[in-house]
């Protein structure tokens, strides 16, 4: 049970702040900096007093801002439009501080993603636009990286409040008791303690409004499904439940699962960034093993990444024994990824009873269903096509194209319950049929920022002809198609168009968009969809050209779409179809049917005038290190330059699926279409076998393969040179 001090914290912020006041000394947070500099030292950490020490400082920032005493700031149910304030923080702890002052102070939090210098933010444009904010909150750096010319006129007007760095002499001496905070009016529990924009199209965001009661109850729910039990406050030597974690904090499992679970509980998150990981994924099980977590996950692609990019020789002194809950959510759960990644890091320690398939959505706070505790996973092999008939037909054995394994994400979290709904007659389907996925509990929230027919459409639907319930309303209709085998839920796919790539969620109707403003005047209809790529899902694009394009011109188009779709989604499709007009399928209304066309797509009865298809396989083939000598000498570096150029134009093709017609060693890695993805894999790779540094600016100053592999051979005949005096 929690501790009794604890349980009359009716928000989360108060609930932090008691933690503060039972063990203000134990660590709370930890962020690891992959680059570490004289400013910016290798770890840094905060202790709960830490924590709320700086949550108070930005609280008081929040009521000068207002001129409102913090314990008067609480906004009640009547008023509907308390302060919302957008947090803009690179990778680190100081979001945290941001993110509790807004609660403390009785504003909206609303995490949004880190801006690239010197480029337009269409996520931050967009929460701007629909949720009015009165601040936004930032580090010094990033505020003042901010270009005014390149934010939309909603998002250029708002008052920038910076929340590090020296605060006023007010700030510094406060410390606001928790139980001097207005939480215990009734009305408290219901207030917002965040929007969470994370599923929301740039061009028509949803910012989903999670309650401190929401919020609370989905903590206690990841806390029984975990099985991890409390911290015990009254003893400072016990050792204490960690969690390492890299997803931004804008994702809800990067916020909720991450970070905000592990202080819930009493523990410590162990927290890096992103690109770090991406850059080298061995540094995520290597923190796991460093800090001796007990648990961390991600969506499945990053235990894929880990399968398919850390060697034997990275894992010689990693040790995974402790690591007991291994969770898996945010996209498709592929039985393959978790079977590959227990084999590989068996010798590590690591155990397949650690692994927690779950899933979860904004929606309902974070997790809806996932297992009682973590345990070894028992995937079903169903026939493919009966799933597509809606019929799942389970076998003992199938291998091969016709067959597919699905896995069980568990049963309906805490205080919540999950039905299978047919979604056209709203009748409750039977076991062992799929329909869509219904929700209803403490931890689903009330629906999105100022939407209040979708919200009494999507968040307040009814079961028909429900006889085994008093009560069959007040359930949000997910838009995922799922079935239950022996009580337990397997999802199988989508009805609403989405895209969920890497754990992002991406919407058709944006990447459609931009494909068509690239092809220009004359294009037709186009769309986008996932499909099956064998290790999760990629992205696939048909787009009808004018028809009196060049043929000769077409390789160029595809790459133009390519280019435009990284830059603004950060995401490289893995297909490419050109078609001639009126072969995109459309409904008699003239909507696109990407149902449809992902159909004709599998079956491969599209005609095209030119595709582009990337092997499904290909970032995942092996690709033998260049060979340098241990201690290479000035007259050697021909032979490095020789080498290095080699295996990277090796890694264009085996990686990022580039045509070997295409390789050259003067072209720009641009022309190649990379996505930001895919060019941090290939840095990071660099890094790992030749130990040179390369930056953001390196790749800027060497943008191709002949320059960069240039500056690689140098680098490594200057450390050489280096060591050796």
């Amino acid at each position: 049970m929690a501790p009794p001090e604890l349980l009359a914290a009716t928000t989360f912020a108060q609930w932090i702040g008691k933690r503060a006041e039972l063990h203000g000394d134990r660590i709370a947070a930890t962020f690891l900096n992959d680059q570490p500099t004289a400013g910016h030292p290798r770890e840094v950490s905060w202790s709960y007093a830490d924590l709320w020490r700086r949550s108070c400082r930005v609280a008081l920032l929040l009521a000068d801002a207002t001129n409102r005493p913090v314990a008067d700031a609480r906004i009640t149910v009547a008023d509907a439009h308390p302060p919302r304030a957008l947090l803009l923080y690179p990778p680190g702890i100081e979001f945290l501080a941001g993110f509790l002052g807004c609660q403390i102070a009785g504003w909206i939090p609303v995490p949004t993603s880190y801006p690239k210098p010197g480029r337009s933010m269409p996520r931050l444009d967009s929460a701007a636009a629909d949720c009015c904010p009165q601040a936004i909150l930032g580090d010094q750096a990033t505020i003042d990286s901010i270009d005014p010319s390149k934010l939309s006129p909603a998002a250029g007007s708002i008052h920038r409040i910076v929340t590090s760095g020296d605060l006023p002499d007010q700030a510094n001496q406060s410390w606001i008791a928790p139980d001097s905070l207005p939480d215990s009016l009734p009305n408290a529990p219901d207030s917002l303690a965040l929007l969470q924009y994370t599923s929301g199209s740039t061009s028509d965001p949803k910012g989903v409004m999670v309650s401190h009661r929401n919020l609370l109850a989905n903590l206690e729910a990841i806390r029984r499904g975990f099985g991890i039990e409390w911290q015990d406050p009254s003893d400072p030597n016990a050792s204490v439940a960690t969690g390492v974690f890299w997803l931004p904090f804008f994702h809800d499992m990067g916020l909720i699962g991450g970070i905000l679970a592990p202080l819930y509980i009493g523990g410590r998150t162990v927290l890096m960034s992103p690109t770090s990981f991406l850059q080298r994924p061995i540094r995520w099980l290597q923190a796991i093993s460093d800090y001796d977590a007990q648990f961390s996950g991600a969506p499945n692609f990053a235990y894929q990444l880990c399968v398919d990019r850390i060697s034997p020789d990275q894992t010689d002194n990693l040790d995974l024994s402790r690591w007991q809950v291994a969770f898996s959510g945010a996209e498709p759960v592929l039985a393959r990824t978790l079977q590959d990644f227990g084999s590989r890091f068996s010798s590590s320690g690591f155990s397949s009873s650690a692994f927690y398939p779950c899933y979860g959505l904004a929606e309902a706070t974070l997790l809806a269903a996932g297992g009682d505790g973590p345990a070894e996973p028992k995937p079903i092999i169903v026939k493919r096509d009966s799933v597509r008939s809606g019929k799942p037909i389970i076998t003992e054995t199938g291998r091969g194209s016709e067959f597919q394994k699905l896995v069980s994400c568990g049963t309906a979290s805490h205080e919540s319950e999950l039905r299978i709904v047919d979604p056209e007659t709203c009748i409750e389907v039977s076991p062992g049929t799929i329909g869509e996925i219904w929700l209803r509990g403490t931890a689903i929230t009330a629906g999105y920022w100022n939407r209040d027919q979708e919200n009494a459409e999507m968040f307040n639907a009814s079961i028909a002809g429900d006889s085994s319930s008093e009560n069959s309303s007040g359930f949000y209709r997910t838009g995922d198609l799922g079935f239950l085998h022996q009580s337990e839920l397997f999802v199988t796919g989508r009805r609403k168009d989405l895209v969920i790539l890497r754990g992002r969620n991406l919407f058709p109707q944006d990447i459609e968009s931009t494909t068509l403003e690239t092809i220009g005047a004359g294009a037709g209809r186009c769309t986008a969809f996932a499909i099956d790529s064998g290790r999760g899902e990629a992205l696939a694009i048909v787009a009808e050209l004018p028809r009196h394009y060049d043929d000769a011109d077409l390789p160029e188009m595809v790459r133009s779409i390519r280019r435009a779709v990284i830059d603004v989604h950060e995401v490289d499709p893995r297909h490419v179809w050109l078609v001639r007009p009126a072969t995109v399928p459309v409904t008699s209304s003239g909507k696109v049917q990407r149902h449809l066309c992902r159909e004709r797509f599998d079956a491969d009865e599209i005609k095209t005038r030119y595709r582009y298809d990337r092997a499904s396989g290909s970032e995942q083939v092996p690709i033998p290190l260049p060979t340098i000598s241990a201690h290479p000498k000035p007259d050697e570096r021909a032979d490095i330059l020789l080498a290095t150029q080699n295996w990277m134009s090796q890694w264009l093709i085996a990686r990022a699926g580039v045509d070997p017609i295409d390789v050259a060693l003067e072209k720009p890695f641009t022309d190649y279409g990379l996505d930001s993805m895919t060019a941090v894999e290939m840095s990071g790779e660099i890094e790992d076998w030749s130990g040179v540094e390369l930056t953001p600016i390196v790749a800027w100053n060497y943008p191709n393969t002949a320059s960069l592999s240039e500056f690689i051979a140098d680098q490594i005949i200057e450390l050489a040179c280096h060591n050796s005096t």
